[in-house]
């Protein structure tokens, strides 16, 4: 036997087990390590707002003018006991200590202390949580974290590495099977970790026959069984090959008399054959990847990052990388026309009115004739570019009025082209506050019939009549045909609301002036009565102004919304782009909405039809 093999032998034939040298611990402190220092950081945050208190108050006390503590220490403290364990985490912690890498463990840490700074750093700057706290505490508070929770790390390192050292975290290995894979294996296990593994010899039963092997049989299987009963073994690991099937039960059968955790050595392990990772064919057959997926810019980061960031933070990153490669290729989509629509550009055309400039004109449109409203949104524009017989009911309208800020805002900055907006929701509050009148003859489709109740009480109407169809009433003819004639029966009337949805609504309203019998507006309002009867809140008035109204229902409705703006949405840009957009000019003229009597009965006669009305209005001395 070869001096390496002598030594090999001394060295694992030795069985004093646990009564010589250090005593072999139970457990094993370098996993339990990370846990303790999550508690021990949390303690950390505690003590060092606790010393920093009480040194601020001795000073303030000695100089008489430093400013008291404010009330919000308490709550920034809770915040930080909450936050630091999580973002100081490490859960290599152990494993490097034992293995002596301080320099790296000092890097990580650093990387975490200056994440867990930059966090307040950014609470101070953009919510003011820590403008009343006094800046020699937040000094000495947060110089307290960083030095208790780098003592604590250094202090568990040393521990740890002590440990190792003695061999109180040593574990005891025995290998079965003699052969070139045992041989790799028992050279890799000293190049891992050559402190911490103690080799109690390589065992096998075949004697004739046997592959020469560097390190030579210690023993059979007959003697690991007694090994067993004197000392403790971690791991019992086997080198015979896979398709040994038959002997491999066998001696496994024998072996787990010994309550010892056994594990089937791979036959790649110290190969020189490049060996990335465990890869399963057809979903179910392992296989060992020798080259992989060429690793991108962006896994080399993340894969980097998770050695000194918490995984929650590298996880968060992920999907916010993911969220963006999706709208990339979202846009990229966009740049193909489909077959349907191709070689023909969308026109797409808008009337010059605001929600004031068509409340007048919505006032004197009469009930001499028939005309409806269409409120075109993002949406409105993605179904107009996919779909020939919707833009058929859009160029049959007789306004159409852009209901997007976000759009407008979109157009403006992409084609430089300014739209006015004239928002549905806007223009319905508007014509109920100001344009609608008690006795007014309106329609309402769609919405329940407390909405209606609501309205009536509110505004005063005495002729509202509401008709509520059936959900997915559209694909039902006759439901369709009662909804017409209840209109139609109801006419003339000044205005009609269609609350029924896109493109239910523009459908009905077309359908209403192809059978020519209706006379008056027909308005396509969608969810605008929900809003005005505080069904739905609408978002604030400057994300309205600013175009983030969709974001605002977004975050009301996640589950609802989320299909239709994040997925659905990005898909009006392509079309935005590739439009023709532009104004176009309307011969209705605009009147000034007025309120007083005499100017009521110029604004009424423009409509032929509404005698009875303006006797109404002239006798009861409305507005």
């Amino acid at each position: 036997m070869s001096s390496k093999n002598s030594q090999y032998g001394n060295k694992n034939s030795d069985t004093r087990g646990d009564a010589g040298g250090a005593r072999r611990l139970q457990y094993n402190p370098a996993a339990f390590s990370p846990v303790a220092l999550l508690i021990l950081d949390a303690i950390a945050v505690l003590l060092a707002a606790s010393f920093g208190s009480v040194l601020y108050v001795y000073m303030r006390t000695l100089s008489g003018d430093a400013p008291p503590l404010g009330d919000r220490i308490e709550h920034v403290t809770l915040i930080a006991f909450l936050l630091a364990p999580l973002i100081l985490y490490d859960n290599t912690f152990g494993y490097r200590a034992c293995r002596g890498t301080t320099l790296t463990q000092i890097r990580a840490h650093v990387s975490r202390l200056l994440l867990l700074f930059a966090m307040l750093a950014g609470t101070k700057t953009f919510t003011g949580a820590l403008d009343d706290i006094p800046a020699g505490w937040l000094v000495v508070w947060i110089a307290g974290i960083a030095l208790l929770t780098a003592s604590t790390r250094i202090l568990m390192s040393r521990y740890l590495h002590r440990l190792q050292q003695r061999g109180g975290l040593t574990e005891a290995v025995a290998v079965v099977g003699a052969g070139p894979v045992a041989d790799r294996l028992i050279h890799a296990l000293r190049q891992a970790r050559p402190e911490g593994i103690e080799l109690l010899g390589v065992f096998d039963d075949k004697v004739v026959g046997a592959v020469a092997s560097e390190f030579k049989s210690s023993g059979t299987i007959a003697h690991l069984l007694e090994l067993g009963k004197t000392r403790k073994i971690d791991w019992i690991v086997m080198t015979l090959p896979p398709t040994a099937e038959q002997r491999l039960l066998s001696i496994v059968c024998r072996l787990k008399a010994l309550s010892v955790p056994i594990g089937l050595c791979p036959q790649h392990v110290g190969l020189t054959v490049p060996y990335c990772s465990v890869g399963f064919v057809g979903d179910d057959v392992p296989v060992s990847v020798i080259t992989d997926y060429p690793v991108g810019r962006m896994d080399a980061l993340f894969s980097a990052g998770g050695r000194y960031l918490p995984r929650w933070v590298i996880t968060a990153a992920q999907l916010a990388v993911t969220g963006l490669d999706a709208l990339r290729c979202a846009f990229r989509k966009l740049a193909a026309d489909r077959q349907l629509l191709r070689g023909a550009r969308l026109s797409l055309r808008f009337d010059n009115y605001d929600v004031d400039g068509f409340a007048d004109v919505a006032a004197g449109f009469g009930q001499g004739r028939y005309g409806y409203v269409v409120t075109p949104n993002a949406d409105h524009i993605i179904r107009l570019s996919e779909s020939v017989s919707f833009r058929a009911l859009y160029a049959a309208a007789n306004y159409v009025l852009l209901d997007s800020r976000f759009l407008a805002h979109v157009v403006r900055s992409a084609r430089q082209i300014r739209l006015p907006v004239c928002a549905g929701s806007d223009l319905t509050a508007k014509l109920f506050s100001d344009v609608f009148f008690p006795d007014d003859a309106l329609v309402l489709i769609g919405g329940s019939e407390t909405q209606a109740q609501v309205l009536r009480e509110r505004y005063g109407l005495r002729r509202l009549a509401h008709f509520n169809p059936p959900m997915g009433f559209i694909g039902n003819a006759d439901a369709v045909e009662a909804c017409l004639r209840f209109v139609e029966r109801h006419s003339p009337f000044r205005f009609c609301l269609l609350a029924v949805g896109s493109p239910q609504q523009e459908m009905l309203a077309h359908q209403l002036k192809v059978r020519g019998i209706a006379r008056g507006l027909t308005l396509c309002v969608g969810a605008s009565i929900d809003f005005i009867t505080g069904q739905e809140r609408r978002a604030p008035q400057w994300m309205r102004r600013s175009g983030l109204e969709w974001l605002y229902r977004l975050s009301q409705s996640p589950t609802r919304m989320a299909k239709r703006y994040l997925v659905r949405g990005p898909r009006v840009f392509g079309v935005l782009l590739r439009a023709d957009i532009g104004l176009r000019k309307s011969s209705t003229p605009r009147l000034r909405l007025v309120k007083s009597a005499p100017q009521l009965d110029s604004l009424v006669a423009l409509s032929s039809e509404r005698s009875r009305a303006d006797a109404s209005a002239k006798s009861q001395g409305i507005r």
